[in-house]
């Protein structure tokens, strides 16, 4: 079996994952992965899916052929892009007023000691007090062999204070679950 991971960016409508799921089942495709949502007004995502070697062409060429979808690519993945099963990670939560640079300075952080991250969600909102215009941002990171967890927290702790930033960092042991907004932000 081949993966493929394919790109969508389409204008927000209904009926739109159900017609990108429908030309994978119709050739032979299985849906394995997603990650979409709304974005400004439009759908963006990607799937991965896994389909027979000889039905590569034809998928492919069925779902750039759906353009009120919006497929933009459609990739092959080599057998190190699959799914690397149970990998260890930590989560990050991020809350404070929005600004420019916010995701620039975590990310150097976690680049810095190596770490990559599995998945980034970010949004804006309005402060229920004040109506000021606060960021928020969860993230699940892959721990990297050897990695100095007290080091990456005094780095974050630096963004957060030249920030203005809450910075949690949670192995999973305690804390909110994965996706809920932290505690400080959580009265909107």
């Amino acid at each position: 079996m081949r993966k493929l991971v394919v790109s969508v960016i389409a204008d927000e409508r209904p009926g739109l994952v159900a017609e990108l799921a429908s030309a994978v089942a119709e050739h032979g495709g299985n849906w394995l992965e997603s990650q979409m949502g709304r974005l400004g007004g439009k759908f963006a995502g990607a799937v991965l899916i896994e389909v027979a070697p000889d039905r590569v062409d034809d998928l492919t060429a069925a779902l750039k052929g759906l353009s009120d979808v919006g497929v933009v690519d459609v990739s092959a993945t080599s057998a190190d892009g699959a799914t690397k099963g149970s990998v260890e990670s930590v989560r990050l939560q991020v809350v404070g007023q929005d600004q420019p640079g916010i995701v620039r300075e975590v990310t150097r952080a976690l680049a810095a000691h190596g770490l990559s991250i599995q998945e980034l969600y970010t949004e804006t909102s309005d402060a229920p007090m004040t109506g000021d215009r606060l960021f928020e941002a969860a993230a699940a990171v892959e721990l990297g062999d050897g990695l100095d967890l007290p080091g990456l927290r005094a780095a974050l702790d630096a963004v957060s204070a030249d920030l203005s930033l809450d910075i949690q960092v949670d192995d999973g042991h305690d804390g909110p679950a994965w996706g809920e907004v932290p505690d400080s932000a959580e009265t909107r």
